[in-house]
């Protein structure tokens, strides 16, 4: 059980009851965490777009949205997080697992979308795999409410 201490904001003292985790939601950033997991045997490169037009078309969003690109060694793991009304849209454009160099096989994802794939306050995990043939890499994406 949650049990709030009595808090100050301003001169006005305030003291939350069983009902304060509702509040102390509303003092945390409003922010969406994308993690990108690797359970591959070798590195990934991604590149994805994000974008804060909800109902953008995919390819005006790799066309003019904010892109980002990580690296991610095999098993490891990134994370990032923005702000609810900053990411609206986002898709994996292009994954190329790097199984000798930067040659190997590529993978993308649909565009996920704010209000149908994920609310504000979720996770959205996308995770890089491929099967026992490795040329059968693949991105799969859930959504956490956490």
């Amino acid at each position: 059980m949650l049990r709030c201490l009595p808090l100050a904001i301003g001169v006005v003292p305030l003291t939350f009851g069983s009902g304060c985790e509702a509040l102390l939601q509303l003092l945390q950033p409003a922010t969406v965490t994308v993690r990108l997991v690797n359970n591959s045997d070798f590195a990934v490169h991604a590149v994805l777009f994000l974008d804060d037009q909800q109902e953008i078309p995919r390819e005006l969003l790799t066309e003019t949205g904010t892109e980002l690109e990580f690296t991610i060694a095999a098993g490891e793991t990134a994370t990032f997080a923005r702000n609810c009304d900053d990411l609206q849209a986002i898709v994996i454009d292009n994954a190329d697992l790097m199984i000798v160099g930067e040659i190997g096989p590529e993978a993308s994802t649909d565009v996920i979308r704010d209000g149908d794939d994920f609310g504000c306050g979720d996770t959205i995990v996308f995770t890089f795999d491929h099967s026992v043939v490795i040329l059968d890499f693949d991105v799969s994406v859930t959504v956490r409410s956490e």
